[in-house]
Protein backbone atom coordinates (compact mmCIF):
# COMPACT_ATOMS: atom_id res chain seq x y z
CA UNK A 1 0.00 0.00 0.00
CA UNK A 2 3.11 2.34 0.67
CA UNK A 3 4.47 1.54 -2.28
CA UNK A 4 1.37 2.11 -4.19
CA UNK A 5 1.21 5.82 -2.66
CA UNK A 6 4.78 6.89 -3.34
CA UNK A 7 4.30 5.91 -6.94
CA UNK A 8 0.68 7.72 -7.48
CA UNK A 9 3.36 10.69 -5.48
CA UNK A 10 5.42 10.16 -8.07
CA UNK A 11 3.07 10.73 -10.95
CA UNK A 12 1.72 13.04 -9.25
CA UNK A 13 4.84 15.65 -9.10
CA UNK A 14 5.86 14.40 -12.21
CA UNK A 15 2.19 15.80 -13.74
CA UNK A 16 3.33 18.96 -11.74
CA UNK A 17 6.21 19.23 -13.45
CA UNK A 18 4.43 18.93 -17.13
CA UNK A 19 1.89 21.36 -15.80
CA UNK A 20 4.49 24.31 -14.91
CA UNK A 21 6.47 23.51 -18.11
CA UNK A 22 3.47 24.78 -20.39
CA UNK A 23 3.61 27.90 -21.55
CA UNK A 24 -0.13 29.89 -21.13
CA UNK A 25 -1.65 29.60 -24.02
CA UNK A 26 -0.86 26.04 -24.77
CA UNK A 27 -1.90 25.43 -21.13
CA UNK A 28 -5.76 26.95 -21.40
CA UNK A 29 -5.90 24.98 -24.94
CA UNK A 30 -4.89 21.73 -23.40
CA UNK A 31 -7.60 21.85 -21.13
CA UNK A 32 -10.48 23.19 -23.46
CA UNK A 33 -9.56 20.11 -25.69
CA UNK A 34 -9.64 17.66 -22.34
CA UNK A 35 -13.02 19.50 -21.32
CA UNK A 36 -14.50 18.70 -24.58
CA UNK A 37 -13.11 15.00 -25.04
CA UNK A 38 -14.78 14.43 -21.75
CA UNK A 39 -18.00 16.61 -21.55
CA UNK A 40 -19.66 14.01 -24.55
CA UNK A 41 -18.99 11.20 -22.25
CA UNK A 42 -21.03 12.24 -19.30
CA UNK A 43 -25.12 13.20 -18.82
CA UNK A 44 -25.68 16.45 -18.20
CA UNK A 45 -25.94 16.08 -14.61
CA UNK A 46 -22.38 14.20 -14.84
CA UNK A 47 -20.82 17.07 -16.26
CA UNK A 48 -22.39 19.71 -13.62
CA UNK A 49 -21.45 17.22 -10.91
CA UNK A 50 -17.60 16.56 -12.18
CA UNK A 51 -17.41 19.95 -12.87
CA UNK A 52 -18.35 21.03 -9.13
CA UNK A 53 -16.45 18.36 -8.07
CA UNK A 54 -13.20 19.43 -9.96
CA UNK A 55 -13.80 22.93 -9.18
CA UNK A 56 -13.92 22.29 -5.19
CA UNK A 57 -10.50 19.83 -5.72
CA UNK A 58 -8.81 23.14 -7.10
CA UNK A 59 -10.36 25.65 -4.55
CA UNK A 60 -9.32 23.90 -1.72
CA UNK A 61 -5.58 23.24 -3.41
CA UNK A 62 -5.47 27.36 -3.74
CA UNK A 63 -6.56 27.59 -0.20
CA UNK A 64 -3.43 24.94 1.38
CA UNK A 65 -1.22 27.31 -1.52
CA UNK A 66 -1.71 30.62 -0.39
CA UNK A 67 -2.15 29.71 3.39
CA UNK A 68 0.99 27.66 3.08
CA UNK A 69 2.96 31.61 1.03
CA UNK A 70 1.56 33.44 4.12
CA UNK A 71 2.65 31.28 6.52
CA UNK A 72 6.58 31.40 7.68
CA UNK A 73 8.50 28.80 7.94
CA UNK A 74 9.95 27.95 11.13
CA UNK A 75 13.87 29.17 9.45
CA UNK A 76 11.66 32.17 8.60
CA UNK A 77 9.39 32.69 12.03
CA UNK A 78 13.37 32.36 13.87
CA UNK A 79 14.62 35.13 11.83
CA UNK A 80 11.74 37.27 12.35
CA UNK A 81 11.68 37.52 15.95
CA UNK A 82 15.51 38.07 15.68
CA UNK A 83 14.49 40.79 13.57
CA UNK A 84 11.86 42.24 15.90
CA UNK A 85 14.64 41.85 18.90
CA UNK A 86 17.14 43.88 16.54
CA UNK A 87 14.56 46.55 15.91
CA UNK A 88 13.47 46.50 19.44
CA UNK A 89 17.26 47.08 20.41
CA UNK A 90 17.71 49.79 18.09
CA UNK A 91 14.81 51.49 19.76
CA UNK A 92 15.94 51.40 22.97
CA UNK A 93 19.27 52.42 21.63
CA UNK A 94 17.85 55.54 20.72
CA UNK A 95 15.77 56.57 23.43
CA UNK A 96 18.57 56.20 25.84
CA UNK A 97 21.10 58.61 23.19
CA UNK A 98 18.29 61.27 23.84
Amino acid sequence: MQNDYEEFKKAVQSFSNWLDSIPPYEYSMYATILAYIIAPMLSTNAQNAFGNWLEQVGQIILTISAQASATPTSDEYTKLLQEVDNLKKEIAKLKNSN
